[in-house]
C-alpha cells in the first residue's frame, strides 16, 4: 500500500462514483483528503459512504470549480484550512446519455460536455498547479474515449482527446518544476457503488483506481512523470 502519511491531497470530483474510490484510496494510504463540491449534501453523502475511513482526515469544502473566480476562492479556502497541497487527482467528467450523431447534437449539449469534460480540467489545473511545490503530483483521470472514435459518442470522445493534449501541454510547461504530472486513462468500465460489477469480474473497481492513484502520488512512484497511463480490464 502507498504511504502518504502526513500528505495532503485534493480530489476535484471526489463525490462521483470513481472519485469515491480515489478518496478512499488516499485515506487508506494515510493522507488528509480535501474534497470540494458545490453541494453540501453530496459531501455528507460521501462521508457516510466512506464510513470509519473518513475520520478527521476527510476535509469537505463547499465551493464551485466551474468558474475561475470561484475556483480560486475555493483554493484559497483550502490553503487556509490545510496549509498546503501535496497531490491533486482531478476526476472530472460529465455524462452523455444520448444516442445521436454529432450532426444532430445541439450546441447547448455540445457546450455542456466541453465544459464538464474539458474546461473543468483546464480550470482545475489553472487553479491548483500554481500552488503545488517541488515533489508534489498532479494526476488527471481520463477515459478510453480519448483514443477510440465511437459513433454517437462524439461529445465524449472529442473533449477526452482534448484532455490528453491538455495533459501533454501541462507536462511541457512544467518541466523542471519538480511537479509530476500524469494522466490515467481508464479503458475499462469501472465498477462503482451505483454500477456494481455483478457478472463482470473483468471490470476495474473504483477502489482499485483509488489505490493506484494513491500509489502514483507517493514517493514510490517518483520516477513516473509526464506519462499517459492506460488501465485496462482484468484478464
Amino acid at each position: 500500500m502507498a504511504k502518504l502519511d502526513g500528505k495532503i491531497a485534493l480530489i476535484p470530483g471526489g463525490t462521483g462514483g470513481v472519485g469515491e474510490g480515489i478518496v478512499r484510496g488516499f485515506l487508506n494510504a494515510g493522507a488528509t483528503v480535501v474534497v470540494p463540491s458545490r453541494r453540501e449534501e453530496s459531501l455528507e453523502k460521501l462521508r457516510r459512504q466512506l464510513g470509519e475511513s473518513a475520520g478527521d482526515r476527510f476535509v469537505p469544502l463547499v465551493g464551485d470549480l466551474s468558474q475561475t473566480e470561484s475556483a480560486e476562492a475555493l483554493r484559497d479556502q483550502a490553503m487556509e484550512k490545510v496549509g498546503r497541497i501535496d497531490a491533486v487527482v482531478a476526476s472530472l467528467n460529465g455524462r452523455w446519455n444520448q444516442d445521436i450523431p454529432l450532426t444532430k447534437t445541439s450546441l447547448d449539449d455540445w457546450k455542456q460536455m466541453l465544459d464538464s469534460n474539458l474546461t473543468a480540467h483546464f480550470i482545475a489545473a489553472r487553479t491548483f498547479l500554481p500552488v503545488l511545490e517541488y515533489g508534489s503530483s498532479y494526476t488527471l483521470i481520463g477515459g478510453g474515449a480519448a483514443e477510440a472514435a465511437m459513433p454517437n459518442y462524439g461529445p465524449v470522445c472529442v473533449p477526452a482527446a482534448g484532455q490528453l493534449m491538455l495533459t501533454q501541454v501541462l507536462v511541457e510547461e512544467n518541466k523542471g518544476s519538480g511537479i509530476r504530472i500524469n494522466e490515467v486513462v481508464l479503458h475499462s468500465l469501472i465498477a462503482t457503488r451505483e454500477r456494481p460489477s455483478d457478472g463482470h469480474p473483468e471490470w476495474i473497481t473504483a477502489d482499485e483506481v483509488g489505490a493506484y492513484t494513491a500509489w502514483l502520488a507517493s514517493e514510490e512512484a517518483s520516477m513516473v512523470n509526464g506519462s499517459i497511463i492506460r488501465l485496462y480490464q482484468h484478464t
